[in-house]
């Protein structure tokens, strides 16, 4: 069964299981000891993050941008601890951590047989998104780029399937839609849109923190076919451990709409909620990797 871990997954990952037993509080310390591990020792990634830091906030002086390089680094270690407490979190406390305000958009849709596309990016606590399953009555399936890693693919799988959701690659999308729709299930598709998408697959640049930003369009491509609604998942971190989430539609009628305007109401939601919390969007990654200028240079001359 796919994400099933074998005996020798099993033992190579006993440290990280035995780890997840611990209180949480404990883990926090370990934490701490990461955060000056790869921040003041290390150094992990600093260039990249102070670069996407200062490019995406010019009105911001150094010492401003300093501070959050300095958050977001500490709540990196948090999320990487979270994950690992997932895997022994009971459902009650799962839904004691992961609060929602207005649940009742959600509930509607379901009561009127709608199924929906929700969608949040690298912000706060992902993997903790697996926790919806326990929430809502739908079936969800939450849409990842597997790992080449095949132990830590399994792994990744069986952490997000644990409270119920069904994590479904990105190449087999269309194939599991169109199967639950045959099966008349009412589903949720969850998607972590703001993935950079391979450099010969740039098809469509956006506006996004104060930069040409090539993206991954599939959410909405998907949305407009199935007349899916799209949900923006509004993820803040209320303290230490905690998530309040909310909802905004980004989009009640796909169908009536341009290509890529879904995409484009997407980002600017994305844009916004980072704005509130900045420390919590995953700047390591090389978001902005590749050039708007040299992409347009190589179209005109192609």
């Amino acid at each position: 069964m796919k994400g099933t871990l074998t005996i020798g997954d099993k033992i190579i990952l006993f440290p990280i299981w035995a780890l997840s037993l611990l209180p949480l509080r404990v883990l926090y310390l370990i934490a701490d000891l990461l955060f000056i591990l790869i921040f003041y020792l290390v150094r992990y990634r600093r260039g990249v993050v102070f670069t996407n830091l200062k490019n995406s906030f010019p009105e911001k002086s150094d010492k401003e941008l300093h501070e959050i390089e300095r958050k977001f680094f500490h709540y990196l270690c948090d999320l990487l601890i979270e994950s690992i407490y997932l895997l022994n979190m009971s459902d009650a406390e799962c839904q004691r951590r992961y609060t929602t305000k207005n649940r009742e958009l959600i509930d509607r849709l379901y009561a009127e047989g709608r199924c929906l596309a929700a969608a949040n990016g690298h912000f706060g606590n992902w993997e903790w998104a697996s926790i919806f399953a326990l929430i809502y009555d739908y079936s969800i399936y939450g849409i990842y780029k597997p790992l080449s890693n095949k132990r830590m693919d399994r792994f990744v799988y069986h952490l997000r399937s644990k409270h119920g959701s069904t994590p479904v690659p990105m190449k087999q999308t269309l194939r599991t839609i169109t199967e639950a729709i045959k099966n008349k299930e009412i589903f949720a598709v969850y998607f972590v849109a703001d993935q950079r998408p391979m450099k010969d697959e740039i098809n469509y640049w956006t506006d996004f923190m104060n930069q040409k930003t090539p993206v991954i369009s599939g959410m909405d491509k998907i949305a407009r076919k199935y007349d899916l609604p799209v949900i923006f998942v509004n993820v803040l971190r209320t303290r230490r451990g905690y998530y309040e989430v909310s909802y905004d539609m980004i989009e009640a009628n796909p169908r009536d709409t341009l290509p890529n305007e879904i995409t484009d109401k997407y980002m600017k939601h994305l844009e916004a909620l980072i704005r509130k919390q900045p420390e919590l969007y995953l700047w390591s990654h090389k978001r902005w990797k590749f050039s708007y200028d040299e992409y347009i240079n190589k179209e005109e001359n192609a």
